[in-house]
């Protein structure tokens, strides 16, 4: 993780720092200080008001905690290389698309404070493990990728059966060793291939990855590497009391949002 996010993020959580520092620490860095003003202005994060010019104004409007969130979506797509095997821009805008859905999706059934908190960063984080693999075992992975062909099983379970281990847990087990987030963050990377039978009241964090998950890539806003997408099914709909309408509002706002942020990245 750059310094910059390290920085930021150890400074959010300070309860005595305010705005005009982390916008000091912000602007040290030109070019993430222009595209968080941009990108503040999206629908991603509540675009569509009066625009926002400065720094200063973006997070006045925002929060620090929702800035930090900004911070993260125009970071982590350079933290690790580009891959070889599969399109690094594709799996970024899938988690782009999943972290904007896990706290659409949050909101949508009156989650948690807490829970509307960590939503993003877990979804944005959700598929970091495919990265580590790549990073680690480039070539293994790439022949992994290239050998799958059609197949009914997810990713993580082809990934179990040739590696020992699947990207949720090798995701978890990275961030949960080099990056400073929470243990809800680092739990819902684990469980983010979780099943969805039963009824819950309140879904929690990891079930609300998952159901972001299915939805993006049931709606073409997929990773280009998991060869089976398993279908929505009645239960998803049901689990987070949403109707098709609404469902369609969220998956427009997504590739809106997506579409504006890739813009924005490469720009």
């Amino acid at each position: 993780m750059s310094d910059i996010l390290l920085n930021f993020g150890s400074r959010i959580n300070n309860p005595e720092t305010d705005i005009e520092e982390i916008s000091d620490l912000i602007q040290t860095e030109p070019v993430l200080s222009g595209r968080l003003i941009k990108l503040s202005n999206s629908v991603l994060f509540g675009g569509g008001r009066d625009e926002v010019l400065d720094l200063n104004s973006a997070i006045m409007r925002l929060g620090l905690k929702m800035v930090l969130d900004l911070a993260y979506t125009l970071e982590l797509p350079s933290a690790f290389k580009k891959p070889k095997s599969f399109s690094h821009m594709e799996l970024w805008k899938h988690s782009l698309g999943v972290a904007y859905l896990s706290r659409a999706l949050v909101l949508h059934a009156g989650g948690s404070k807490e829970e509307l908190e960590i939503s993003y960063p877990s979804g944005l984080m959700h598929d970091v493990g495919i990265l580590v693999f790549d990073y680690l075992s480039p070539v293994e992975y790439e022949k992994f990728i290239k050998n799958m062909g059609d197949t009914e099983k997810g990713l993580d379970e082809l990934e179990l059966e040739t590696f020992g281990i699947s990207h949720p847990e090798l995701g978890a087990r990275f961030v949960e060793k080099w990056w400073p987030v929470s243990k809800q963050v680092v739990s819902s990377l684990r469980k983010h291939h979780g099943p969805l039978s039963g009824s819950m009241n309140s879904p929690g964090i990891p079930r609300f990855i998952t159901c972001a998950n299915q939805i993006a890539n049931n709606h073409e806003i997929r990773n280009g590497i998991s060869p089976y997408i398993s279908p929505m099914g009645t239960n998803l709909m049901k689990i987070l009391k949403l109707t098709d309408e609404s469902l369609g509002g969220f998956v427009e706002n997504t590739r809106e949002g997506v579409a504006e942020a890739e813009s924005i990245l490469m720009g």
